[in-house]
């Protein structure tokens, strides 16, 4: 069948190709075609797999590929003209003013000129502010930036003229709400362009300035915390770090927590060890005191004011160093013992010891919490110093509250530790006294030192003993014991080694 279509359709095939050009066509059962059969088949087989030739697509010119030509002069003649037209009918309404100059800035835009253009779109915008015409600044400079091709230079001329308007001295008519219009449209101009990224974080900070001032903490939180000012090239290192640490000011201000932790991280700690970022570096421990404060880590916050008081300006300056070294000293002492705690404290005494003899409360607070002995509370002449510390009134009474009964339980923690250094069991009336708490009270205190800080210690109710001597397993009694009898027989034969000595050196002593 399939042969018999092939040779039916080869008597009404036309245009077929000649016979050299085509190659032996054989049917699925193998059978070659035959001359007018094949060539129909291969015309048909051509026609079906080959698609429809396009006509070639005429090649596209944008405006920036064009050859330039230089409209400077005709730019000038117009812009002087414009402002002879304004300086008569005293209007930009005039078709003579702005709607010439933009006549103008797309002849100089379409020419490839971009100085021209540029000085065309500066002059436009100066036009509207010396007549104090501020919705016509604004809608101009949007319409501007968004003209098809528009040039980088002409895009960062505009931006560097609405800039000069925002920071110059403040002016009849221009109040927040055409500061915030003019913000915000260069923020959408300069959204996306690299070659404005240091503009955009400095409008997005005089907007976010702005919504502060205005007492909308959250808004100019919100504002600020989409920057990713660590990654623009166009910024030095300083401000990039001022930047990030608005950006955790504000953050803390808003309550959020977690994205001003999360931003505390970008800044690198060793960065701020340089000597030109010494008062970032002050700043930065301050921020991050504050949010220590909040989250109740108090061995942070010695870490942060350690910092503070290890850097050069702050040892120049008395009363800041008095500070940070006072506030070091009285978070360490309210920190839990954890495995840094004892190490900072010592050294704190061997790095600060000409400066805490000058600073009492301080070198006495470190001296209680690393003496081996119990520690009486209230603490005497110190408690009411140490509660009127400048540092634990930073956040409100609730706060100061809390560290007042967190300095407490430092103390009976401190002393159940000596306890358990010297005492193998003890009754549980006479730990109390040591503690100076009830009975019930002190078992609260050690069962929670036994569940969180690794205290090891068993309570017999029944008798009202509490044994802190660890018992050990018979292996390792009878580890020990070998161990104490290896010693023992060293010393013996070691000193029956000084009398065989003494007896051969001086046998005359001994007849």
């Amino acid at each position: 069948q399939e042969y018999t279509r092939a040779t039916a359709a080869s008597q009404r095939c036309v245009n077929v190709p000649p016979r050299a050009a085509l190659a032996p066509v054989r049917t699925s059962w193998g059978r070659q075609l035959s001359g007018a059969a094949q060539r129909c088949w291969s015309t048909k087989r051509q026609r079906a797999g080959t698609p429809r030739a396009r006509p070639p697509r005429r090649p596209t010119m944008s405006i920036r590929d064009k050859e330039k030509v230089d409209q400077t002069a005709f730019a000038a003649e117009r812009i002087a003209a414009a402002k002879d037209a304004l300086a008569a009918s005293g209007s930009l309404e005039d078709p003579a003013v702005v709607e010439a100059l933009l006549t103008t800035e797309k002849k100089c835009r379409l020419s490839n000129d971009a100085i021209a253009t540029k000085q065309v779109c500066v002059a436009i915008l100066g036009l509207c502010r010396e007549k104090r015409d501020w919705a016509a600044l604004v809608a101009n400079l949007q319409l501007l930036v968004k003209r098809r091709s528009q040039s980088k230079m002409a895009i960062s001329g505009i931006v560097a003229n609405g800039l000069e308007v925002l920071e110059a001295a403040a002016e009849p008519g221009f109040d927040d709400a055409e500061r915030e219009k003019l913000l915000r449209a260069l923020c959408e101009t300069t959204d996306g362009k690299m070659y404005c990224e240091a503009e955009r974080a400095k409008l997005t900070r005089m907007l976010s300035g702005l919504k502060e001032r205005q007492g909308d903490v959250a808004a100019a939180a919100d504002i600020m915390q989409d920057v990713n000012v660590e990654t623009y090239g166009a910024l030095s290192k300083r401000e990039k770090v001022d930047y990030i640490l608005d950006q955790v000011r504000l953050m803390l201000a808003k309550g959020d927590r977690v994205r001003a932790y999360i931003l505390s991280k970008k800044v690198q700690r060793k960065t701020l060890e340089e000597d030109d970022l010494q008062d970032l570096k002050v700043r930065f421990y301050k921020l991050m005191s504050e949010y220590h404060v909040l989250e109740d880590a108090p061995f942070e916050l010695a870490q942060c004011f350690w910092k503070i008081f290890d850097t050069k300006c702050v040892e120049e300056d008395d009363a800041s160093w008095r500070d940070a070294l006072s506030s070091t000293a009285l978070f360490l002492a309210l920190s839990d013992h954890e495995p840094g705690v004892p190490d900072m404290m010592h050294r704190v005494l061997a790095a600060a010891g000409e400066k805490l003899d000058r600073l009492p409360l301080a070198k006495h607070l470190l001296k209680l919490f690393t003496t081996p002995e119990i520690v009486a509370y209230p603490l005497g002449d110190h408690q009411a110093e140490v509660e009127a510390h400048p540092a634990l009134h930073t956040a409100g009474p609730e706060v100061h509250a809390r560290w007042k009964k967190t300095l407490r339980d430092r103390v009976v923690q401190h002393n159940v530790r000596v306890v358990s250094k010297y005492y193998r069991q003890l009754s549980m009336a006479r730990l109390a006294n040591l503690l100076g708490l009830s009975e019930d009270d002190a078992e609260q205190h050690v069962s929670r030192m036994v569940s969180d800080s690794g205290l090891y210690c068993k309570i017999d109710r029944p008798r009202g003993i509490a044994v802190f001597a660890k018992p050990k397993p018979p292996d390792e009694v009878l580890q020990d014991w070998s161990s104490d009898i290896s010693k023992m027989l060293s010393l013996v034969e070691m000193t029956c080694h000084l009398i065989n000595k003494e007896t051969m050196l001086h046998p005359g002593a001994l007849a």
